[in-house]
């Protein structure tokens, strides 16, 4: 098998990219004949080749390919690039600050070896703040037909520890659609599941670095960027629903993006009762015309956002972890 990774960067802090790359040159790469590491430098002010080359002389057989842009394009352009000139059976995609589990490339390759049916699989992430302490685990749905329903909510899949099929990717004509900040991830995903099967493999395959200044710590369902909520909507009316500003507004707030952020606990919190049941009976009976997605997988998650947020209102006090009522 032969693998191809890509990473775009655009200024990352020199440690957090030395402890990435030597977080992959420690990877078991011991089930492929070949390894590409494809760096696109998307305008950084560096070039960063005092760290790409130690990790050239701490791991020799990976052949280290460099794509150096003359200014910043923006990431799914990068990343569009990058997956271009790959060359590998699969394309394993990854960040410029993450560390890779040091089987997340041979236990990626051997799923899809077994399963050819899948475009993309992925797995959990480990989440680590500055000082490297683990903070949570993130967890996603492991099959199909359960990750196009999350996807309704939030992005079911990480990319951060996706690998692709390299041949079912090219029949797919599938890109990065460009200058969707922090959405481009979800949008990915949703027109992936449209031309292969999808799967999580229920592990966790990288250490994602949390940082305060990540577009997404600054969610919330009122305020979320235009492409988040572009994408609600979308995926709304692919349901069948009858997308107005109330439906959008309860949608937003029940969407699990991570089980509600901070800067959400207001809004959701004044939801109307009946205004959920609206919302979920919508929902329900908009995809039992449409098929749009798995009806009892479907009717399982409403249920279950219904309970947790009813169980949260029922504490009393919207200061309560939802985490913990359940």
């Amino acid at each position: 098998m032969k693998l191809s990774i890509v990473i775009p960067f655009m200024n990352p802090h020199e440690q957090h990219f030395s402890e990435m790359l030597a977080g992959m040159g420690a990877a078991d790469f011991s089930c492929f004949t070949d390894i590409e590491v494809i760096l696109i430098n998307d305008g950084s002010q560096s070039n960063y080749q005092t760290e790409i080359s130690l990790f050239a002389m701490a791991a020799p057989r990976l052949r280290i390919h460099t794509i150096q842009l003359s200014h910043n394009h923006g990431v799914s352009y990068a990343r569009n690039l990058g997956m271009a000139a790959a060359k590998g059976d699969y394309i394993a995609l990854h960040d410029a600050d993450d560390i890779s589990q040091p089987q997340r490339f041979s236990l990626s390759a051997q799923f899809l070896n077994q399963h050819p049916e899948v475009i993309a699989v992925s797995g959990d992430m480990l989440v680590f703040n500055e000082n490297h302490k683990e903070e949570s685990l993130r967890l996603f749905p492991l099959h199909h037909q359960d990750i196009c329903v999350d996807n309704l909510f939030y992005c079911a899949m990480a990319q951060p520890a996706m690998m692709i099929n390299r041949a079912l990717w090219l029949k797919s004509g599938i890109q990065y659609t460009e200058k969707m900040d922090m959405a481009q991830d979800w949008d990915w995903v949703i027109r992936l599941s449209q031309h292969g099967q999808l799967a999580n493999m229920g592990i966790p395959l990288v250490r994602y670095r949390q940082h305060l200044k990540q577009r997404s710590t600054q969610i919330s369902g009122e305020l979320a960027n235009i492409h988040v909520r572009g994408i609600w909507e979308k995926q709304l009316k692919q349901l069948g629903t009858e997308v107005n500003t109330r439906l959008l507004h309860v949608h937003s707030h029940l969407s699990p993006y991570w089980l509600w952020q901070l800067s959400d606990i207001d809004q959701a919190w004044t939801l109307y009762p009946e205004d959920v049941s609206n919302w979920a009976t919508e929902m329900l009976s908009k995809n039992k015309i449409s098929q749009y997605v798995s009806e009892p997988i479907l009717a399982q998650k409403i249920n279950r956002l219904q309970r947790q947020w009813q169980a949260w209102k029922a504490s009393g006090n919207p200061a309560t972890q939802i985490q913990s009522l359940l």
